[in-house]
C-alpha cells in the first residue's frame, strides 16, 4: 500500500474501531464481533507500527472504556493495565517480574477492583478507563461469591473479573419474561 492507502486505512480502522467500542461499552450492543473487532485491532496496530503513524484517538492508546457521568468516580491506586491480548507465557512472566500472578482462561466480563481494610470490604470499583473507574461498592455486595469479610486484617486490592455464565444469563432473561408477562 502507498502511505496514502496506509494512511486512510488506519483512519478507517480508528473510527470502526471507536464506533464498535462505543455501541459495546456504551450502548449494550455489538455492530462487529469480539472476533472481528481483535482481527481489526491487530491490522490497526501492525500499520500503526510499519508506519509510524499514531492518531491520539486510536484504541490502541487506550484501556477500557467513556467513565458515566452518573456514578462517582474515583482514581486507581496503580493504573489498570492491559496485557494487551498476549498469548505468550513469556511476555506474562515479563510483565509480572518479581509479582506473583495467577493465570486462567480468558473471561469477558467486567473488571472490578475489591478493596479491603481490616477485613471487610471498603470499595467496590470498575477498571473504567484504566486511570479512573466508577464506585459500585453496593452492587458489589450484593454478588454472590464476593465476601464482605475476608480473613487478611491489612489493606489489600483485589482486582478480577465479575462474570455471568450463560446458564445463569437464561435462567435471568426467563425470569425476566415472565415478569412482563
Amino acid at each position: 500500500m502507498t502511505s496514502d492507502e496506509n494512511k486512510n486505512r488506519i483512519l478507517y480502522l480508528i473510527d470502526l474501531l471507536n464506533k464498535a467500542s462505543d455501541a459495546y461499552y456504551n450502548e449494550d450492543r455489538e455492530i462487529i464481533s469480539n472476533l472481528e473487532y481483535d482481527k481489526y485491532y491487530d491490522e490497526l496496530k501492525k500499520l500503526e507500527e510499519e508506519t509510524g503513524i499514531h492518531y491520539s484517538n486510536s484504541p490502541t492508546n487506550r484501556v477500557g472504556y467513556n467513565i458515566s457521568k452518573e456514578l462517582v468516580q474515583v482514581r486507581h491506586e496503580s493504573p489498570m493495565l492491559s496485557l494487551d491480548k498476549t498469548k505468550s507465557v513469556e511476555d506474562l512472566e515479563s510483565w509480572l517480574g518479581d509479582k506473583e500472578g495467577i493465570l486462567s482462561y480468558k473471561l469477558d466480563g467486567l473488571t472490578i477492583v475489591l478493596t479491603y481494610e481490616n477485613g471487610v470490604l471498603t470499595k467496590g470499583v470498575t477498571r473504567g478507563n484504566g486511570e479512573i473507574g466508577e464506585l459500585v461498592t453496593d452492587n458489589v455486595k450484593n454478588f454472590l461469591n464476593v465476601p464482605i469479610k475476608i480473613k487478611y486484617n491489612k489493606h489489600i486490592i483485589i482486582r478480577g473479573e465479575a462474570i455471568i455464565t450463560y446458564s445463569d444469563f437464561e435462567n435471568i432473561n426467563k425470569e425476566i419474561d415472565e415478569d412482563f408477562k
